[in-house]
């Protein structure tokens, strides 16, 4: 399918106003505009733009976040793990675990383990309240990953409804995103619109067991991390 085809395909199915959903649930917006695509899977083969696009489509009304991508800070190693358990974890009666920290960190205030982010010019950071930290992401690390995850994108919009107890979807609004932007990622990050969940634990023989830390992004804002728009309809 080439792009110009794909815009075609979209622009009918925006043409048909509200469908029923062809599955329950949180699922079913994907797999109904799949169905309607033609596609088997949510990657779509755009060979004249030599790319692989991702298909997501959502509700317009969602206001939770997704997964960007789980990425670890600078500097690599334990030591940098144990720092933050240390001096930031706490203690559950419930797990046994002498130490964990799940935490959610944003840019405008410190969280309940006095944890927050900081943007810097190429850097995002880790600043605990009243003590010095050195971790970090840079903004090549950043790049990498994201375009690794998210190499290119279709990402859809629907309107929806309840028919008799059925939910329907208008698919009327999608883009076709590439390309990574800082800029525009620094300023989710300052408007709490992405942030970052760090998981980690000590196991009982003193080892650290890190879940891996995730970027989380607004599932409205997810346009706006990317550099090239092209707006299919």
């Amino acid at each position: 399918m080439t792009l110009p085809e794909l815009k075609k395909k979209l622009k009918n199915i925006k043409a048909l106003g509200f469908v029923k959903t062809h599955r329950k649930g949180d699922t079913g917006i994907g797999k109904t505009l799949e169905d309607l695509l033609g596609i088997k899977e949510n990657n779509i083969p755009l060979p004249d733009i030599g790319e692989i696009a991702e298909l997501k489509a959502y509700r317009r009304s969602a206001s939770s976040m997704l997964t960007l991508f789980t990425l670890e800070p600078q500097p690599k190693g334990g030591d940098r793990d144990r720092i933050l358990l240390d001096n930031f974890g706490y203690s559950k009666r419930d797990n046994g675990r002498s130490k964990e920290l799940h935490s959610t960190l944003s840019c405008k205030r410190y969280n309940n383990q006095e944890l927050k982010l900081k943007v810097e010019k190429d850097k995002v950071r880790v600043v605990g309240k009243g003590r010095r930290l050195n971790i970090y992401w840079d903004m090549q690390d950043l790049q990498k990953k994201f375009e690794a995850k998210l190499p290119a994108l279709v990402y859809a919009l629907a309107d929806c409804k309840e028919v008799r107890g059925v939910e329907h979807f208008h698919f009327n609004q999608a883009f076709f995103l590439e390309g990574f932007d800082f800029e525009h990622f620094k300023s989710l990050v300052k408007k709490d619109a992405i942030v970052v969940d760090f998981r980690m634990f000590y196991r009982p023989s003193g080892s650290v067991r890190n879940h891996g830390t995730g970027f989380r992004v607004k599932i409205k804002q997810l346009y706006n991390c990317f550099d090239t728009k092209v707006e299919l309809i």
